[in-house]
């Protein structure tokens, strides 16, 4: 069965942890200088909203300091998006990424920093204003970092993980964190369409308060979650139903990003967090060194060559000597001229006042599209798909964003991986994906693989110490685990350091 409600029941009693965590206790750098910072002296939860909010971000889709190698800049590499600049040798982590060997000490930071993201939504929830938005909108980011984790290392801790009663939490098996998170889900739901306009809501920096939004994101968040099942599902028709119970709340649609953005500018501890990581320094015209280390991966330059893709500009910025060279992830025999090399594009890379991306409106319509398509959903998938695609465009800054996406679409008719009216739908939908997901959130991208199988990644890596030469299907809990909850984590016994064959619950 999809969901057993008998232990689904125990999970929804931790809804009621978060919402009563009056224990947790909290301290803030009061950075006068720092868009999230507060100046007095009484913490409530929406001084904290924003910044977890904004680290949320740095936990998925950036990297989360002082990390080099985070969960996001890890999966645009396997997916073959981004590769090393030759002029870098591959070493230390970077060695470990291309031969497809990290170890235990690997996810340490990017674990502890989603867990104390997660605690920090705990602390809003239980110190917000009566009748705020801000509670239900903390539960719904929280299913949202479980699901990550749960995706990127299979049995996690849950059900004790945030109650401070318990200092070494049990882990919770893979399945059944799935089977609560839509529960929970339509738990948040239901307090948000129950909450009020209050002053928290100017703490939201995202949707600002907006309960439409607020529930149109968190029933796409469900939906990403269900999804994710479909080769495990014992019938669509219960998945169907799950979704049937929110449908009324819609999901994220054309011109509905999920973004963050506190007020970023370009000065000291105010840029935003993706330009932070890779884009210029402070009132300067020198980069970041991830951007000098981090460019095109020859694997989607080729194919957005092939596919005469406009958003290829956009997506990557044309090389100092022209044109748009990358390497193969792994190369250390074929180093081109760093003036040969693109970077990471504008339409990615935008200004140090650009949002802060949670999920694009593209991918939310290219789920519904799947959704629709799988029959959990009603709608034309293919209207979906044209309008995934079309906001992608929009997204990067393409000029006339609808006419040169029905060109593109139309240009590539018969290519199974780009015509939705092929044999294969879900083929067009997750290759669509792939691209307008590309630098924005690899971990879904790396997850749509491990489900479907698309997009092809044969032979990855050209690192000859890439043995077998194939992508991980999960990591290795952290060396933190071993340590700090060794007996919970030696009771798992499933991760002795085989990455390649014991799968996430929900992969094929």
């Amino acid at each position: 069965m999809l969901f057993n409600k008998n232990k689904v029941a125990g999970y929804l009693a931790f809804g009621s942890i978060l919402l009563s965590a009056g224990a947790c206790t909290k301290k803030l750098d009061t950075n006068a200088n720092n868009p999230n910072a507060v100046t007095t002296t009484v913490i409530s939860g929406k001084d904290v909203f924003a910044s977890a909010l904004q680290n949320t971000v740095f936990a998925v889709n950036v990297t989360p300091p002082p990390v080099t190698v985070g969960i996001s800049t890890l999966t645009n590499e396997w997916m073959g998006i981004w590769a090393r600049t030759t002029s870098y040798s591959a070493a230390g982590t970077q060695y470990l990424v291309e031969t497809f060997t990290l170890n235990n000490a690997y996810g340490d930071n990017f674990w502890g920093y989603m867990y104390h993201n997660m605690a920090d939504y705990n602390f809003v929830a239980s110190k917000s204003a009566d009748g705020s938005i801000l509670p239900g909108a903390s539960l719904v980011m929280q299913c949202l970092i479980f699901q990550d984790l749960t995706d990127i290392f299979g049995d996690i801790p849950y059900s004790q993980a945030l109650n401070t009663k318990y200092g070494k939490p049990v882990y919770d098996k893979a399945a059944d964190i799935y089977a609560s998170l839509p529960l929970r889900l339509d738990s948040a739901m239901a307090l948000i369409n129950a909450s009020k306009a209050t002053s928290d809501d100017a703490a939201d920096v995202m949707f600002k308060g907006n309960k439409a939004s607020w529930l149109a994101f968190a029933n796409t968040v469900k939906l990403r979650i269900l999804l994710r099942q479909i080769p495990v599902a014992a019938t669509a028709a219960s998945l169907q139903a799950e979704m049937a119970k929110t449908a009324s709340y819609g999901f994220l649609t054309a011109g509905q990003n999920a973004v963050v953005n506190p007020g970023y500018k370009d000065a000291t501890n105010q840029q935003s967090p993706f330009w932070s990581v890779f884009g210029y320094q402070v009132a300067s015209p020198n980069v970041y060194q991830n951007q000098t280390f981090y460019i095109a991966n020859q694997t989607m330059v080729d194919y957005l060559n092939a596919t005469s893709d406009p958003r290829l500009g956009y997506i990557y910025k044309v090389a100092s000597g022209g044109g748009y060279a990358g390497n193969f992830l792994g190369d250390a025999d074929h180093a081109k001229p760093v003036n040969q090399l693109a970077t990471i594009g504008t339409g990615i890379l935008k200004s140090p006042g650009m949002d802060a991306v949670v999920m694009t409106a593209s991918e939310a319509l290219f789920l519904q599209a799947e959704a629709a398509q799988r029959g959990l959903i009603s709608g034309d998938f293919k209207a979906l798909y044209n309008q995934a695609v079309s906001e992608s465009f929009t997204f990067l800054g393409v000029p006339n964003p609808a006419t040169a996406a029905s060109s593109y679409l139309a240009a590539n008719a018969g290519d199974p991986r780009i015509d939705i009216n092929g044999a294969d739908p879900i083929q067009a939908i997750v290759y669509g994906k792939w691209v307008a997901n590309a630098e924005i959130d690899g971990l879904e991208i790396w997850s749509d693989y491990r489900k479907t199988g698309y997009p092809d990644r044969t032979n990855p890596s050209i690192n000859p110490g890439a043995q077998p030469n194939q992508i991980p299907v999960r990591l290795l809990y952290p060396q933190t685990e071993i340590t700090q909850n060794q007996g919970n984590y030696a009771a798992q016994n499933q991760q002795a350091g085989d990455v390649f064959n014991k799968k996430i619950f929900w992969q094929k």
